[in-house]
């Protein structure tokens, strides 16, 4: 009966050691298991420990360009309430040129202008009478009623009388005007005649050479000088400037 209860003893004497030794390697095993942990953590000094390196990249702009911003508020500029003055926006005026022809004044222009037609001219009709003469000077028309420049000398005839070419030449053009009617304008070298108040009866062309004393056409009316009587209106002209037609005609008649 003492033997028996001997080796019991023994026997439970090394179960007991052998769970104490399995339950310390356990510990043991536990405890290396949280050392390993700790130490991948961080350790006691953090030696092994290396910081990671960040490389800074750029997009490309054409990239940043296509991307969408959003979270940014644009805000349109202010409608400008500004006012122009007079001052600021200076108006331009623009003066129409004046195509009209213009008397010279002055002794001495009207000299040098009649120096420059260097033919005699003949009379325009035959009567030779005039009605009108030229005047630079402001002088009253019954027809107008108000004061003007008479720019060319007015010759009585009668409607249906010949006119005459007062010098060779071409014709340079041939029109209506709304004050002069129908009008024969004649160039001879420097200088033009015009015959004002012809007839739709007409024997030159555009273009047409005529010679001194030829007939060019027939008296008519001049709307802007009825109240004057029936006449002939000339003009001579040199370059834009008129002179007085007198001047130049010949007394040879």
């Amino acid at each position: 009966m003492r033997r028996y209860s001997y080796q019991r003893n023994k026997k439970t004497r090394k179960e007991k050691i052998g769970f104490f030794t399995a339950f310390s390697v356990c510990i043991v095993a536990v405890a290396l298991a949280l050392w390993s942990t700790y130490a991948s953590i961080g350790g006691f000094d953090n030696q092994n420990v290396t910081e990671p390196t960040y490389i800074a990249t750029l997009a490309p702009v054409t990239e940043a360009v296509n991307n969408y911003v959003t979270g940014v508020t644009v805000t349109e500029p202010a409608e400008s309430t500004a006012v122009w003055t007079e001052t600021q926006a200076p108006t331009i005026e623009t003066t129409e040129p004046d195509t009209t022809a213009q008397p010279y004044t002055g002794e001495n222009g009207s000299l040098q202008t009649i120096l420059q037609v260097s033919a005699s001219l003949d009379y325009p009709v035959m009567s030779g009478k005039i009605v009108k003469e030229y005047s630079e000077d402001a002088i009253y028309s019954e027809t107008m009623e108000d004061y003007r420049a008479h720019t060319g000398v007015d010759f009585e005839a009668d409607i249906g009388e010949n006119v005459i070419a007062m010098s060779d030449g071409v014709v340079d053009s041939i029109y209506t005007d709304n004050m002069y009617g129908n009008v024969i304008k004649v160039t001879h070298g420097n200088f033009s005649i015009y015959y004002c108040g012809v007839s739709e009866t007409m024997y030159c062309v555009e273009g047409g050479q005529i010679n001194r004393g030829d007939i060019i056409g027939k008296v008519g009316n001049i709307p802007c000088e009825q109240k004057d009587g029936m006449h002939l209106h000339i003009e001579v002209r040199v370059g834009d400037k008129t002179i007085d037609p007198l001047t130049v005609i010949s007394n040879n008649q």
